[in-house]
């Protein structure tokens, strides 16, 4: 993980890059604590770095320079390489150089799994490329200001005369720099043969190339069953739909892949860092500190993730459950000793605790119970608005700020003060765009079928059937489509600015590719109720773990969970601060 930060000049005024970077730069090193540093290129563009060490035996400075190539990379990769105890960043330095051209360039980029961001310049070719890559997982902004420059940065930008926007992921774009000074000088290779979602994001303006070949997605085999069908003649109460639901075959077989494929994301997440905590990095000494927290409120996503997590995780290694709860806004003043933090995801939280200690015993589970009160939360709002810029929104603003206190890691333990040492927080993020746990998706199925009753003809049951699961597909596609611009480059500039990684195995590119190719009616059935139908092939996978109490948590937002968001509030409504 790293800040990566890069300033063209259009006029060569290298004072006005490097005054753009100090208003960055606190931000970008607190992503990368480990190491920065700066280059300039031909006078006009800089280059800056901040690195969280992660992968490799030793730390790789960014920038990376080469005869032909300067590299910032911002990222994972998570594939399997011939020498996995090299940097990942040398890796693709390397693999890039043995591009010949844009088609090798594209190819590369669009195989790579793992979350990044990355700048790179093509000496020979005089050309700024950047991207994110196409689920969007990490952060990269790009702002052009009133004089033509333009910058490109992890985090930051939040300056009067810069019109800031984050990057689509779309693919990789590139800049030439004999031409830096055209208004369409940024031009894009597209990922994929679609380009209908391109934006303007003025001032600047986007041109599309001629498309390339792109490497076909994972092929994976159909399965028949949904969820209707088999239990269109009966529906148990309670857990004992799952029991029902295990008799068949294909429900085994689809959970049991699920799982695998789960159960790889999470290694891969866990195992690709370095052996040490935020303490014992510097010394490198022999570490039983934990290394790995998970955001805990006590819901299905997290409490697997939990699980799995302990087959990776060294059991002499503590894990850390990050648990939020904020202050209840009050008329009244009101004393910390007299506040009350046991709201909803603290009360889910300790419960899955307990049935997490009661399936892995052997492990010791770090509840940290995060209870920021309003003081605090004012103290930080101005920090939490440079890391949500550009994003503005009231959701913006309480999302940004549970996912700030929860990074930060600084709680109780059974009501002793503790530090979190974690460089790693997995998250469960996609997980309810993937698996329909929205109450949007509950929505869309009932609009269309919850007219219906038992006595209406099986025929025309059938028929709203199908006609509310086409609507539930249309609204997970929708939902899929607009996760990257919705959540995950804010969660990443947030969740980075305390040192830590934020990784997300809902988001591992075979995982997605296989709840992708289930249809709508083979993730959720929402006749069964909230707490079951809603992503109920996700709770089938949690009940044949032995999670038999975490299957059946309902579905609560963070905002509404942790009670830092008011529901009176209209989420996409501007927040005042974050506007201020």
């Amino acid at each position: 993980m790293c800040g990566i930060f890069s300033y063209i000049c259009t006029n060569n005024n290298s004072t006005e890059a490097e005054e753009m970077l100090e208003s960055c730069r606190n931000i970008l090193k607190n992503r990368g604590p480990n190491y920065e540093s700066t280059l300039w290129y031909d006078a006009m563009v800089l280059f800056y770095g901040s690195v969280l060490w992660h992968q490799g035996v030793s730390l790789s400075q960014q920038p990376m320079e080469s005869d032909q190539t300067v590299l910032m990379f911002n990222g994972d990769i998570f594939q399997k390489r011939e020498d996995m105890s090299r940097s990942d960043t040398m890796w693709l330095l390397e693999r890039i150089e043995a591009c010949a051209d844009e088609t090798d360039l594209i190819n590369l980029f669009a195989s790579l799994h793992g979350p990044f961001s990355v700048i790179f310049l093509r000496k020979e070719e005089n050309r700024i490329y950047f991207a994110r890559d196409s689920i969007g997982r990490n952060s990269l902004l790009i702002g052009r200001g009133h004089n033509g420059n333009t910058f490109i940065s992890s985090v930051g930008g939040n300056v009067g005369s810069y019109v800031v926007h984050e990057l689509p992921p779309y693919g990789l774009y590139f800049i030439d720099l004999e031409r830096v000074n055209e208004s369409n000088s940024v031009t894009l290779l597209p990922w994929t043969d679609d380009c209908t979602q391109l934006q303007p994001i003025n001032p600047i303006t986007i041109q599309p190339a001629v498309q390339l070949k792109i490497p076909q997605a994972l092929n994976i085999t159909p399965y028949n069953f949904n969820f209707y069908t088999l239990l269109e003649d009966e529906i148990p109460l309670g857990g004992d739909v799952f029991d029902c639901l295990f008799k068949y075959p294909e429900i085994n077989n689809v959970c049991n892949q699920l799982l695998g494929t789960l159960r790889n994301a999470v290694e891969e997440r866990i195992t690709n860092t370095i052996l040490y905590c935020k303490m014992c990095l510097e010394r490198q000494s022999e570490c039983i500190h934990p290394k790995v927290g998970i955001l805990f409120s006590g819901g299905i996503d997290c409490t697997i993730l939990a699980f799995l997590a302990d087959e990776f995780v060294p059991t002499n290694c503590p894990i850390d459950l990050m648990n939020v709860a904020f202050e209840k806004v009050r008329r009244t003043n009101v004393k910390p000793a007299q506040m009350e933090w046991n709201v909803p995801d603290r009360v889910t939280g300790q419960a899955s605790l307990d049935e997490l200690r009661r399936l892995r015993p052997n492990r010791t589970w770090n509840f940290v119970e995060i209870n920021v009160s309003r003081c605090e939360l004012n103290e930080k709002r101005k920090v939490i608005s440079n890391l949500v810029f550009p994003l503005r929104n009231v959701l913006d603003e309480s999302l940004g700020a549970a996912l700030w206190f929860a990074s930060n890691g600084v709680g109780q333990i059974n009501g002793r003060t503790y530090t979190s040492t974690c460089r790693v927080l997995l998250l469960g993020s996609g997980a309810d765009e993937l698996f329909g746990g929205y109450t949007r998706h509950k929505t869309a199925f009932e609009r269309n079928f919850g007219g219906y009753s038992e006595k209406c003809s099986s025929d025309l049951r059938s028929h709203a059937y199908q006609k509310a699961y086409e609507a539930l597909e249309e609204e997970l596609n929708l939902d899929w489509r607009r996760l990257p611009s919705r959540n995950l480059a804010r969660d990443d500039r947030v969740i980075s600015d305390n040192g830590v990684t934020p990784r997300t195995p809902y988001l591992q590119e075979d995982f997605i590719a296989l709840v992708r190719s289930l249809k709508a009616s083979q993730r959720c059935y929402h006749p069964l109720g909230l707490g079951i139908g809603d992503k109920l092939i996700l709770r089938l996978c949690a009940y044949k773990l032995g999670l038999t109490q975490a299957c059946m948590q309902r579905k609560r937002a963070l905002q509404f969970g942790s009670r830092i968001a008011d529901r009176k509030q209209n989420a996409s409504d501007r927040s005042t601060y974050l506007e201020n």
